[in-house]
């Protein structure tokens, strides 16, 4: 008789974990043990990686981000800051029978949200990402879920030819005033496109520099991925993006812009050169992200992906449940005192 096992994956199996989610069809570098473990030390969580197991062999799993021990309701999520995706991987079968492979799916997610279960946290969040296609087991077992979308670039053919008028004309603005684009890695510049990007929204920006920087550094430490930047014919740098990689596409993961040169074309032609890297480097397709803010997607939009979506799925207890409905209350009787709003301006914020 088969024996399925799941429990906490230890440090010295990190290796193991990593190469299940390099060939999982869920797998992204979001799922990594490294990416894991430099969010949770930034934001102050408990990381931990569920394995399922099936006679001693690892076939799936989550990672999760636990929240503080000493906080009245503990809880769990997959995502977070600067972290889009997580939630369920499972390791890639070789089968072309479609109920062979949802039974393989559904086995390691009944087993990790049994388990997750049985912990007994407060409220349980997994953003699970696009390669997880199949809910079903969730929303028929009392778990809400939320559609969340992407948008996905493919690479191959002339991605120039692909994408819209506007976009090509963008890009050719760009090169007419010595815009040029190349990889170039400097954290601390990188930081304050991003404070300026969302001052033009009248915020600040959701996390702290020093867990961007903390990213940042890992991305760079460990090689897993490229910042680029757009740069004026004087110098000046324009926009800039990060781009991490896995073994199955590259991820536009984050993106910033100097407010004064909106208007040269300078993203464009950054997120151009971006594609044409990423189609070099033989990978299929790029994810843009960016498909859940109506402003961001007008400029992605631009160079023709597909929109792709992704699901998220949520357990909550009762005293959760209770305290949400009680601070949506209060939120909503405060919004109805607060003055007005200052006016929102359409610049392209932070993407991520």
């Amino acid at each position: 008789m088969v024996r399925v096992e799941v429990r906490t994956v230890h440090a010295d199996e990190s290796t193991a974990w990593d190469r299940l989610v390099a060939a999982s069809p869920q797998g992204t570098v979001f799922h990594t043990s490294d990416w894991l473990a430099r969010t949770a030390a930034s934001l102050n969580r408990t990381p931990m990686i569920l394995g399922c197991y099936e006679d001693g062999a690892l076939i799936g799993g989550c990672p999760l981000l636990l929240s503080d021990q000493s906080k009245l309701l503990r809880t769990a999520s997959s995502a977070a800051l600067l972290a889009p995706y997580g939630g369920i991987v499972t390791a890639r079968i070789e089968s072309t029978k479609r109920r062979e492979r949802e039974l393989h799916t559904n086995n390691v997610i009944a087993s990790v949200c049994n388990h997750i279960t049985r912990m007994r946290f407060a409220h349980v969040d997994l953003i699970n990402a696009p390669g997880l296609e199949d809910i079903r087991w969730f929303t028929q077992n009392g778990w809400d879920a939320k559609v969340y979308y992407t948008y996905m670039l493919p690479t191959g053919g002339d991605i120039f030819s692909r994408i819209s008028k506007n976009a090509r004309r963008s890009i050719n603005k760009a090169e007419k005033q010595g815009i040029t684009a190349e990889k170039y890695f400097d954290a601390g510049a990188y930081w304050m496109l991003t404070v300026n990007t969302f001052e033009r929204q009248n915020s600040r920006p959701p996390f702290t520099k020093d867990h961007l920087l903390g990213i940042l550094d890992i991305i760079r430490e460990k090689n897993l991925g490229e910042m680029w930047v757009a740069r004026t014919s004087s110098g000046e740098i324009a926009a800039a993006e990060v781009v991490v990689y896995d073994s199955k596409m590259a991820h536009r993961w984050s993106a910033a812009s100097a407010g004064e040169h909106l208007s040269t074309g300078a993203a464009s032609l950054l997120l151009s050169q971006v594609a044409a890297d990423t189609a070099e480097r033989n990978y299929p397709s790029i994810n843009l992200m960016a498909g859940n803010m109506t402003h961001l997607s007008a400029f992605i939009a631009t160079f023709n992906p597909d929109l792709v979506p992704y699901y998220g799925v949520e357990l909550s207890g009762i005293r959760y449940g209770i305290l949400r409905s009680v601070n949506r209350l209060m939120r909503g009787m405060v919004s109805r005192v607060a003055p007005p709003a200052l006016p929102y301006r359409k610049d392209p914020p932070f993407q991520g």
